[in-house]
């Protein structure tokens, strides 16, 4: 008998073992599961954030595209502007050039009898 009872000792010393074995995996099971519905959650949030964030970037990538648009219009308004300001200066300069009114010929000038001009000082006839 007394390797019968040996033997039952032995087998229940082992069972034991093995169910604390089993009571760790379980409990390891669990923080697994935890950590799993954890790193769920993250990824739900990284996705929902992700969606938000492209989003934004599409409505600051238009943005961005309509303030250069407006960029490129508001220079071709100044050099436009610039060119006519130009082109105005150059015509008004050609005119007052070629005015008869301007022209400092000495052909323009009047003459008396001798060449003496009438705003010559000096004693008169």
């Amino acid at each position: 008998m007394p390797d019968k009872n040996s033997r039952l000792r032995q087998a229940q010393e082992e069972a034991e073992e093995v169910k604390v074995i089993m009571m760790d995996n379980m409990e390891k099971t669990e923080e697994r599961k935890a950590k799993l519905q954890d790193l769920d959650k993250r990824a739900e949030e990284l996705k929902f954030k992700s969606k938000s964030f492209h989003k934004t970037s599409m409505k600051v990538k238009e943005q961005k595209k309509c303030d250069n648009i407006k960029a490129k219009w508001k220079l071709i308004a100044v050099v436009a502007a610039s060119a006519i300001i130009v082109i105005l200066v150059a015509t008004f300069m050609l005119v007052n050039r070629s005015s008869p009114e301007n022209t400092h010929d000495i052909g323009s000038i009047p003459m008396n009898e001798g060449g003496i001009t009438p705003t010559t000082i000096g004693p008169g006839k």
